[in-house]
């Protein structure tokens, strides 16, 4: 019997850092496939109180710049559109953010512009943005829109990101090699 016993007892102890090794792997595992679905949104629809707002991102929320040059021309462009549908007597607010992952390019290499058209002449939309702008490596608020109480119906506000790498006529060999990530996030607003 004690020949027994102490068998049970080995076993056990080779069994116990195989369950731990097992479960820690199966954790690591899930917490790396969960947090790498998050930044892949397509399309999302936000409720709020009375109604939904249906963002639509052409390709995706993601903007990547990579083997850019300095041209007149945009080097992205990011449309997307954003629609409320509210039956009740309450107003849906809305705000979108440049969320900057990384930005290596130096201060003032990369510029915005923003348009935005109120579709359905529901609401406010986002200012436009019509001078260039500075991205920085932090986020940046595009700003803020809203639909008007009982929409009757979808509604649309539609947007137009365009990013610049301006060729400014001196030498910009130090933004060789640079890149930049990041992606739109829209929320509502209370």
């Amino acid at each position: 019997m004690k020949k027994e016993n102490k068998k049970t007892k080995k076993g056990i102890k080779l069994i116990i850092p195989i369950v731990l090794l097992l479960l820690v792997t199966i954790g690591v595992s899930f917490a790396y496939f969960t947090a790498k679905i998050s930044g892949s949104e397509i399309a999302t629809t936000i409720t709020v109180s009375g109604g939904t707002m249906t963002i639509n991102y052409a390709g995706g929320s993601a903007i990547t710049a990579s083997n850019i040059y300095p041209q007149s021309a945009a080097i992205v462009t990011k449309n997307f559109t954003i629609t409320g549908n509210n039956n009740a007597a309450i107003i849906m607010k809305y705000k979108v953010t440049l969320v900057v992952q990384t930005n290596t390019f130096s201060s003032g290499a990369l510029e915005y512009k923003l348009t935005s058209e109120n579709t359905n002449s529901n609401g406010t939309p986002i200012p436009a943005v019509t001078t260039y702008t500075d991205i920085a490596t932090s986020d940046i608020l595009l700003g803020n829109g809203q639909f008007t109480a009982a929409t009757g119906g979808n509604k649309i506000h539609t947007y137009s990101l365009t990013i610049y790498f301006l060729d400014t006529g001196t030498d910009q060999n130090t933004n060789q090699g640079k890149a930049f990530t990041g992606y739109l996030k829209t929320e509502a607003v209370q």
